[in-house]
């Protein structure tokens, strides 16, 4: 079971559910973790959830935010604010997937150099692989690839370097070798079966 995913799609429905604004509530909870996390002393468990709810209670909250406040008490209830980074990323990939966005990565290696033309190619080719409305491409060079580029989208990886190409063949060279290594076992083979 992948948690991150399941506390970040919880706070998404909730903040839906009020009818509240995603990334302005995302936002207000990042602010309310850092400050938390800024706190002298542990701030995991049942006890420290109940301290730090009066102490919530006290602070002057606007009722835009009470789902923020709620949510971050259950994360400290169930030890969870140690994971509000992984959370956080989540939430992000489901904002993103609601708006039509979708982030890739491509690394290229020096003699694919990615110009502004390839850049665009790659841009299109994911939206229509993707259905995206608009794409995010960071780019990274990479010269452990000798030739071509790898590009992730999402957890999809399109691999078209020179390096795995290379590999894939050492291993089909490698496996066939150990198949025809061996003629004269193979023809006792042969004989065997007349």
């Amino acid at each position: 079971m992948y948690f991150p995913k399941t506390w970040a799609m919880a706070f998404v429905n909730s903040i839906e559910r009020k009818g509240g604004n995603i990334e302005e509530d995302t936002e207000a909870l990042s602010i309310l973790v850092r400050q938390v996390m800024a706190l002298p002393g542990t701030v995991f468990g049942r006890a420290n959830a109940g301290k730090l709810e009066k102490l919530l209670a006290e602070v002057s909250i606007s009722p835009d935010h009470e789902v923020v406040v709620s949510f971050l008490i259950l994360m400290v209830k169930k030890n969870m604010l140690r994971y509000f980074n992984l959370i956080l990323k989540e939430i992000n990939k489901i904002v993103n997937k609601k708006k039509g966005l979708i982030e890739a990565a491509v690394e290229y290696s020096s003699s694919f150099e990615l110009q502004s033309q390839e850049e665009s190619k790659f841009i299109e080719a994911i939206k229509k692989r993707s259905g995206a409305k608009m794409v995010v491409l960071n780019k990274k060079y990479n010269p452990a690839l000798i030739g071509g580029y790898k590009l992730r989208i999402g957890d999809e990886v399109i691999d078209a370097s020179l390096s795995s190409q290379l590999v894939k063949l050492q291993a089909t060279l490698t496996s066939s070798t150990a198949f025809i290594s061996s003629p004269a076992s193979l023809q006792e083979d042969i004989n065997g079966e007349l």
